[in-house]
């Protein structure tokens, strides 16, 4: 599936006229620098539902000073490649490696796909419910399946994401897998915790006649709910994402109900050990300066499980800073934006939200002065629906 499917934002997600690029009003200065589309996506609140679900793509457009709705967001990221539009686009295959079981349909679970900057091309998995095989699917910029590269893995675990390396592809074989029996009852997730199943990291080989497999590593039983970043150091792997201790463990776990936190796993090649550890307290969300994907960082952004604040961690000095943000306000998945050079220079974007109130902001901060005043708080003329992902599409679009 590629981005067709995706249809005009504004027009699913109120029943008003939202004129195409409206301007909005602004508290503070929207910095000159910041050109681009703020874009989230979710689930889609309203139209026929699709066998494979259909997407909401919102757009919240930067330039010159300014900042407006991008209506035609969704067809303008159709209508060109891919390149730093949405990482939150979701690849699909309606028929996988094999014929489905004969005695029911199945969908595929696809990892929220990760980008390798330097070929464009988008990384993830893709498991199967009912066969013991799953693929690493390599995307083009065109946003197309170009590669599938089968390996064994049973149970259909349940791989919300995925982390790339310069020499690997991060896979993770975690205890929450398909269900048929829940599946069949068609309330809720189909994937439930095994108290039974071990955890492990896998690494799969991007070079050229590597390994066919991954190479596993033993975990302590946890959930990812999403990578944050991951990096070759020497003959070691350093993986940091969310982990939660347990998950899908009761009908109406969601990962903000639950205590995560960003953990280390540093996998050892040479002596195929493992060791781990937690790096912050608790986080639902967290990001990297995206300029350091794949490479060693220092800084790490994120938000609390509740939505309440937002952190900036400095892992080489040891500091935290946090900005809690006020009553009955929730925030969004935060996305940075770069600016200068250094690591950490750039702003952070986060949606905030108020159901009480029936308000949406979007505010602009200064990603290495988290807890300083907002340099910009876009207000929002409607209450967007909560969304999956979150990126940032830069430059004139």
């Amino acid at each position: 599936m590629t981005l067709t499917e995706h249809i005009d934002p504004i027009t699913a997600a109120t029943s008003g006229h939202v004129p195409h690029d409206e301007s909005l009003p602004v508290d503070g200065v929207v910095p000159f620098g910041l050109e681009g589309v703020f874009v989230q996506a979710g689930s889609h609140p309203c139209g026929p539902a699709r066998p494979y679900g259909q997407a909401l793509l919102s757009g919240i457009r930067f330039g010159g000073g300014t900042a407006g709705w991008h209506r035609s967001a969704a067809e303008e990221f159709d209508a060109r490649p891919l390149g730093e539009a949405p990482g939150s686009a979701i690849w699909l295959r309606p028929v996988g490696p094999a014929d489905p079981p004969p005695d029911a349909p199945y969908r595929a679970s696809v990892a929220l796909p990760v980008r390798h900057g330097a070929t464009g091309d988008w990384h993830t998995i893709a498991t199967y419910p009912g066969l013991d095989i799953a693929e690493h699917l390599i995307i083009g910029p065109d946003g197309r399946v170009r590669d599938a590269q089968p390996f064994a893995l049973d149970g259909a675990p349940l791989m919300r994401a995925v982390a790339l390396t310069e020499r690997f592809v991060v896979v993770f074989d975690l205890p929450v897998t398909y269900r048929r029996a829940a599946a069949m009852l068609g309330t809720g997730s189909p994937y439930r915790w095994r108290h039974d199943r071990p955890a492990r990291i896998g690494l799969l080989s991007r070079r050229p006649g590597g390994w066919a497999e991954p190479r596993w590593f033993p975990i302590a039983p946890c959930f990812v709910s999403g990578t944050v970043n991951a990096y070759d150091d020497g003959d070691r792997v350093v993986v940091d994402a969310v982990r939660h201790g347990r998950a899908f463990d009761t009908p109406s776990w969601s990962p903000g109900a639950s205590s995560a936190r960003v953990h280390r796993w540093t996998l050892d090649l040479a002596g195929d050990t493992t060791s781990e550890r937690a790096l912050t307290g608790a986080h639902a969300r967290a990001t990297v300066d995206s300029r350091r994907a794949g490479r060693r960082h220092q800084l790490i952004f994120g938000s609390t499980p509740d939505g309440r604040a937002l952190a900036g961690h400095d892992l080489a000095a040891g500091s935290t800073q946090v900005r809690e943000l006020g009553p009955g306000w929730r925030a969004g998945d935060p996305v940075f934006v770069p600016r200068g050079v250094a690591e950490g220079d750039g702003w952070l974007l986060v949606l905030a939200q108020n159901a009480a109130l029936e308000r949406s902001e979007l505010l602009v901060l200064d990603a290495l002065n988290l807890t300083g005043r907002p340099q910009a708080v876009v207000h929002l003329p409607l209450t967007l629906p909560a969304a999956q992902h979150t990126t940032w599409a830069g430059g004139r679009i």
